[in-house]
């Protein structure tokens, strides 16, 4: 996908977790397979979000549910504190996933500057 296109899917993504951080609502076990994505009308959806736990909680299970390539330090801990931080990171996790190649590394990130510090320095 052109990056215009990925970064409006994006913004939506981040929207949707804006509304769901204003109600309390944490990120748990979010991934791309929580995406459906309509070519046609260039438009994402986000599906399968009933892992997500109202408030912050401690991660009882040591390795949570969830594709490691979105997951936070904490989500691997057990008696981690699961709170907002957690759903930031994996945001950030997710933007360096569909902007880049799933790292840091600058040469690869198709974004702007502005999204690639954004999501290096969160």
């Amino acid at each position: 996908m052109p990056p215009d296109q990925l970064t409006a899917a994006i913004d939506t993504i981040l929207d949707v977790h804006l509304k769901l951080c204003a109600a309390g609502w944490i990120a748990c076990d979010f991934y791309d397979g929580a995406i459906i994505y309509d070519f046609a009308a260039r438009r994402a959806w986000l599906i399968d979000l009933d892992s997500y736990h109202l408030g912050s909680f401690t991660n009882e299970m040591g390795r949570t549910f969830g594709s490691t390539r979105f997951m936070a330090p904490e989500e691997f801990e057990r008696g981690a504190l699961i709170d907002q931080r957690t759903t930031v990171f994996t945001l950030g996790r997710a933007i360096s996933v569909f902007l880049g190649d799933g790292d840091l590394n600058r040469a690869e990130f198709r974004g702007t500057e502005t999204q690639y510090v954004a999501m290096t320095t969160a």
